[in-house]
C-alpha cells in the first residue's frame, strides 16, 4: 500500500473490530544491479533484488531530505516500512548490502542474505532525519 502524501489518507478499518485489514501491494521494480532507490520506490514498501551473477547487489537508500519531499505530511514520530527481498539465486555470495543516504541511520543488519528479506521500520526523527530499525 502506498503511503499517503498529505492529499488524503487511509483509514484503518471503520469501527468493525472483526474486519480484516487488507491492502494492495505492488512491487516498485525488480532490481538487477546496484541501485540508489528513489523516494517513490521506498514509499511502495517492497523492493525485490535479483542479480544474474554470484555477486553482491548494493541498494542505497535515498536521502532523508528526498523522503521528506515525497511524504510532506510526515511528522516527527511518523513511520513506514520497507521490505527488501533478496532473490539472487546464482550463488552463495549473492548478498544485498543496504547503504544509507544522508540523514538516515540504520539499526540492525545491513546485509540481506541470499533468499532472505529484511523489513525496516523508518521513523522520522527530525527535519531530513530518519532512523530505520530492522524488524
Amino acid at each position: 500500500m502506498a503511503l499517503p502524501n498529505g492529499a488524503g489518507g487511509y483509514q484503518v478499518g471503520d469501527g468493525n473490530l472483526n474486519e480484516a485489514v487488507m491492502g494492495v501491494q505492488t512491487i516498485s521494480a525488480t532490481l538487477t544491479g546496484d541501485t540508489t532507490l528513489t523516494a517513490a520506490q521506498v514509499a511502495v514498501g517492497l523492493v525485490v533484488c535479483q542479480k544474474a551473477s554470484d555477486a553482491t547487489l548494493t541498494v542505497t537508500l535515498p536521502t532523508a531530505a528526498l523522503l521528506d519531499a515525497a511524504i510532506p505530511s510526515a511528522k516527527i514520530g511518523s513511520s513506514f516500512e520497507l521490505t527488501i527481498c533478496n532473490n539472487n539465486n546464482t550463488g552463495a555470495s549473492s548478498t544485498v548490502p543496504v547503504t544509507t543516504g544522508t540523514g538516515i541511520t540504520i539499526y540492525g543488519s545491513v546485509t540481506v542474505p541470499r533468499f532472505g528479506a529484511h523489513t525496516y521500520r523508518f521513523v522520522k526523527t527530525g527535519d531530513a532525519a530518519y532512523s530505520a530499525f530492522l524488524m
